[in-house]
């Protein structure tokens, strides 16, 4: 969720594409390095939804620069994208907690919690998925499959205990 990175760069100060992009590369490049193709539509998107706007400063030289801000009513919308349902597939939802927890200082106690307890239950959920899967006995995983599957749930019990500690700081 690239939106919420940007809202995130941008709540301190005015940022050019190429700030908000080293901005974010810097704070989040241990899990994401968007591309200015990435960044620039999603720019594009939070302006049209009044979330951000922009504005044209020229240097001495003649060279435009944009510079992007952020809207009155910016919180809500960060709000409203930060609890937009998780995906059902593992791979994205592991990806969009990420992205979520990086950011999750902009809410408040009450919707901390609230998100904690979403992941949560949905990491349970994943957790039983994958135990069902181990135990069926009519599946007939070879080898690496039972390796992966015994991996998956010892990350997915990883990611339980990690949570964890979000919740008690």
């Amino acid at each position: 969720m690239i939106e919420l990175l940007i809202l995130y760069s941008l709540r301190t100060r005015e940022r050019t594409l190429y700030s908000l992009r080293a901005d974010i590369t810097e704070k989040f490049g241990y899990f994401t390095k968007p591309s200015i193709g990435t960044i620039h539509p999603a720019l594009k998107r939070l302006e049209k939804a009044n979330v951000i706007s922009s504005r044209a400063d020229y240097s001495q030289g003649g060279k435009k620069s944009t510079f992007w801000t952020l809207s009155m009513h910016w919180q809500k919308k960060f709000n409203d994208m930060f609890f937009m349902p998780l995906s059902e597939n593992p791979t994205q939802f592991f990806t969009e907690i990420q992205s979520r927890i990086a950011v999750m200082s902009m809410l408040d106690d009450d919707l901390k919690k609230t998100f904690i307890n979403d992941i949560q239950t949905k990491l349970e959920s994943f957790l039983l998925d994958l135990q069902n899967a181990l135990d069926d006995e009519y599946a007939n995983y070879d080898k690496f499959q039972l390796a992966l599957l015994k991996k998956d749930i010892n990350d997915v019990q990883n990611y339980k205990n990690f949570i964890n500690t979000l919740e008690s700081e």
